[in-house]
C-alpha cells in the first residue's frame, strides 16, 4: 500500500472531511486492476489513487460521492462484457466487486488509519478484516485491524474473536495476500494486508542492475542500490532509487534492514562478490533471494554455502540462475526476466502463458468456406 494514499487518509480525518474509498475485493478474469487497488474519492469528486480507470472507475465515483452523503457503504459488481473490456483494452472480459466504504469521522478510524500508514511505510504488518455490507444492513461496528504481535484497532463486535483468527492465519503465511472470505454466520468480509511495500535490493549496480533498478521502480517498488565502487552506486547514476549504500558488500546486505517484502538480486562483476552477496543475502530476512550466472557458477556457489553451514532448505529458496527464461539477451531484458519472476513470486502467479489454445484450430484444419 502506498503511503502517499494512506497518508492523505490520515490527512482528511485529522481535518475532520469526508470522503469515501473504494477497494476492489474480488476480481476474475481481465481485470484492468488486481484485488486490492483502492480509489480515494473526496467530497468535493477529487481523487487519489485508481481502479484502472475507465467508465467503471467513472461510475464508481459516482456512487462514491452517493455513499459519502448517505454514510452508507455499497458493494458493486462488475461483468467485464465486450464495450467495457474495448473500454479498458483487454482482449477479453471478466469480473470484479467493488466495496465503496464511506468514512464516517469515527475515532476509531483515525487510530485506524494511523496504524494502516505505518505498515504502508513498513514499520508494522497487519490485516485490516471488514464486512462486506451494503446499505443500511451495514452495522455500526464493520472493521477491525488485527497487527502482528497481536494488538488490535476497530471493533468488529460478536465477530471480533473470528475476524481476528482470519487475520493471524494471513499474518502467518510468507507472503499474504488479500481476499475474500466467509464467516461463520456466512457473511463475508474483505481481509486487506497492510505489509511492508514490495522492494527490490539490486546488488551491483552495473548495466544489468542499473536495467533492473528501473524496471522495478516502474513497478512500483522501492529500490535500493549496493556496490562497493562508488563511481557505480551514487544519486547521478540511480536518481530514483530510495537507498544507495556504498560499502564492503556482505556487510552492506548483512546490516540492510530486509523483510519479507524484500527481493534481494545479486547482480555483481565477478564470482568472489557474487559468494559474498549470496552469502549475506541468505542469511537476511528477505523473502526473496536471486542470483544471476551460469548453472556452473550457481553450482560452485552452492557447494561453498553448504560449506559454511547454510541451511538446504535456505538453499531451495535461492533463485539460481534468475529470472523467468524469455530468451533474454540485453540487460534491458534480462531485467525483465527478473523482475517477471520477483512479480510472480510475490502475487503467486504460474509462470505459464495466458495464451487460450482452444481458440486456435490445430495445424492442417481447413476453414470451411
Amino acid at each position: 500500500m502506498e503511503p502517499e494514499f494512506n497518508g492523505e487518509i490520515v490527512r482528511l480525518l485529522e481535518q475532520g472531511e469526508r470522503f469515501a474509498v473504494a477497494t476492489i475485493v474480488d476480481a476474475r478474469g481481465s481485470t484492468p486492476q488486481r484485488v486490492g487497488a483502492r480509489l480515494l474519492v473526496r467530497r468535493d469528486g477529487s481523487i487519489a489513487g485508481t481502479l484502472g480507470g475507465g467508465c467503471i472507475e467513472a461510475e464508481v465515483r459516482e456512487v462514491a460521492g452517493e455513499a459519502i452523503a448517505s454514510g452508507l457503504p455499497r458493494l458493486l459488481g462488475f461483468t467485464l462484457n465486450e464495450d467495457i473490456a474495448v473500454d479498458y483494452g483487454l482482449a477479453c472480459g471478466g469480473s470484479e466487486r467493488i466495496f465503496v466504504d464511506p468514512t464516517l469521522q469515527a475515532p476509531r478510524d483515525l487510530e485506524l488509519a494511523r496504524g494502516m500508514l505505518a505498515a504502508a511505510r513498513g514499520e508494522r504488518r497487519g490485516v485490516v478484516v471488514q464486512l462486506l455490507a451494503d446499505g443500511p444492513d451495514a452495522p455500526a461496528a464493520s472493521k477491525l485491524a488485527v497487527w502482528e504481535g497481536g494488538a488490535t484497532s476497530g471493533d468488529l463486535g460478536p465477530l471480533g474473536a473470528q475476524a481476528s483468527r482470519v487475520a493471524t492465519r494471513l499474518l502467518e503465511s510468507p507472503r499474504p495476500l488479500p481476499a475474500v472470505v466467509r464467516l461463520d454466520d456466512g457473511r463475508e468480509a474483505f481481509a486487506d494486508v497492510f505489509a511492508e511495500p514490495p522492494e527490490v535490493v539490486v546488488v551491483g549496480g552495473g548495466h544489468v542492475g542499473y536495467a533492473i533498478a528501473r524496471v522495478a521502480k516502474l513497478l512500483g517498488h522501492r529500490v535500493a542500490v549496493i556496490d562497493d565502487r562508488e563511481q557505480f552506486a551514487n544519486r547521478q547514476r540511480f536518481p530514483d532509487a530510495d537507498r544507495v549504500v556504498v560499502g564492503e558488500i556482505d556487510q552492506a546486505i548483512a546490516g540492510y534492514p530486509a523483510t519479507r517484502n524484500t527481493a534481494i538480486v545479486v547482480v555483481t562483476r565477478g564470482h568472489k562478490y557474487d559468494y559474498q552477496a549470496l552469502a549475506a543475502a541468505a542469511r537476511s530476512n528477505a523473502g526473496y533471494v536471486g542470483l544471476m550466472g551460469s548453472r556452473r557458477k550457481v553450482a560452485l556457489i552452492y557447494r561453498q554455502l553448504r560449506a559454511d553451514g547454510v541451511p538446504e532448505e535456505r538453499l531451495r529458496d535461492i533463485r539460481a540462475p534468475i529470472g523467468l527464461d524469455i530468451g533474454a539477451v540485453s540487460p534491458q531484458e534480462i531485467a525483465v526476466a527478473i523482475m517477471a519472476e520477483i512479480t510472480m513470486v510475490r502475487l503467486g502467479g504460474t509462470g505459464l502463458p495466458l495464451r487460450d489454445t482452444s481458440v486456435v484450430k490445430p495445424a492442417g484444419t481447413r476453414t470451411p468456406t
